[in-house]
């Protein structure tokens, strides 16, 4: 009887255990419960799988704003507001097509941030939201790709004018760091090993990812990323070929006012506008120390902000469970311009603050030779700072 109750009102049954998943219960009380909840878990008769009809329609607008922002990783009124950003975007049609009524523009939005921020398999999120496993595909791709194409120029922004002054001011006061404009460094992103060429995405801690650029400021706010590089690609070797490396050789003067400068840690080439720390020979004065220790302090500002990202999208730090590598670039950078909408929109980002994203510590020396102008400019930051 049990069964045939929850197979007459799985709404209802999901979405009690989803509120009660919200709460942290003590052994005794879950030993209490587990009696009440094998009444509708059968035993040996064996179900299929159960779709849950009505799931966005239905049961999303009951979830109180904390459950909905624990499960679709951002506020009500955040998800409003992109709503209203996509349904001008060209790629997220308005239209019946063939015949058949479109997936509203909201729930598209929801599948989506389900996928980007629960480790739930592709599976899984089909049954949940009631459409097919190629629809759940086609709805991310097509809207990262209009969070990519039409959001990401407004929402992920190298400072410019009078932002660079301040970012300059914010570094100065709380990191004593002068001038400096950003953070750069990067992170793996876990991916299951594609169909081809698997060996050159396994990375030195033997798992398969893709690689994230990113550069941020004093807030946490990406202003450059860059995904496209295989895990065992060296991170000089990903600037090398990033457009930001690209604009940065060509147009320094305009992206590196003045002074300016972005810091890396021993990975990167030391250039007059990406400053990195001395070589650790062990005969580093106290000047050098010194400096060191203020880039490696200032540096956790882009673990922080990796942090967050993957605290808030979690699908971010485990197995990305898509067959087409060549779409997961397409899916982190706009997980990334949502990391950005998300700092502008909403208070208590520190929740999604992911405690156990280990800083990727890289012991790797850059592969480039260092320029003299380069040397000098460090030389006269480090006794700016002393």
């Amino acid at each position: 009887m049990a069964t045939r109750g929850f197979r007459r009102y799985p709404l209802l049954f999901f979405s009690t255990l989803e509120e009660c998943l919200e709460f942290e219960f003590t052994t005794s009380t879950i030993e209490k419960m587990l009696p009440i909840v094998s009444k509708f878990i059968p035993s040996t008769e064996r179900l299929p799988a159960v779709r849950i009809r009505e799931y966005a329609e239905c049961i999303v607008p009951s979830y109180s704003d904390g459950s909905f922002r624990s499960h679709f990783r951002l506020t009500r009124r955040s998800a409003e507001i992109l709503v209203g950003l996509l349904a001008r975007c060209p790629e997220v049609p308005s239209q019946h097509l063939r015949g058949r009524p479109p997936v509203s523009v909201e729930k598209q939005l929801l599948i989506t941030l389900w996928v980007l921020g629960n480790p739930e398999v592709i599976r899984s999120v089909s049954d949940r939201f009631n459409v097919t496993k190629s629809s759940v595909f086609r709805i991310v791709r097509r809207i990262c790709r209009a969070i990519v194409n039409n959001l990401a120029a407004q929402f992920i922004c190298w400072p410019k004018g009078d932002r660079v002054k301040k970012v300059m001011e914010q570094f100065q006061r709380k990191q004593g760091l002068p001038h400096c404009i950003g953070v750069i460094d990067g992170t793996h992103i876990p991916i299951k090993a594609p169909y081809d060429n698997q060996e050159q995405y396994v990375n030195r801690k033997k798992f398969h990812s893709l690689q994230l650029q990113g550069v941020c400021d004093p807030d946490r706010f990406f202003t450059d990323v860059y995904c496209a590089y295989p895990g065992s690609v060296h991170d000089a070797r990903v600037l090398r070929n990033s457009p930001l490396y690209q604009d940065a050789e060509h147009l320094e003067s305009e992206m590196f006012p003045g002074s300016a400068y972005i810091i890396g840690d021993a990975a990167y080439p030391l250039k007059t506008w990406l400053m990195t720390g001395f070589k650790n020979n062990g005969k580093l004065t106290r000047e050098q120390r010194h400096f060191n220790y203020r880039l490696s302090s200032t540096r956790m500002k882009i673990e922080h902000t990796f942090g967050l990202l993957k605290g808030r999208f979690r699908k971010l730090k485990v197995m990305m469970d898509v067959d087409k590598v060549e779409d997961i670039p397409l899916l982190v950078t706009s997980a990334c311009v949502l990391h950005n909408f998300c700092l502008m929109n909403e208070d208590n980002v520190e929740m999604f603050l992911d405690l156990d994203h280990e800083q990727e510590v890289n012991n790797f020396q850059n592969i480039f030779v260092e320029q003299e102008i380069a040397v000098n400019k460090r030389a006269e930051i480090m006794h700016l700072i002393v």
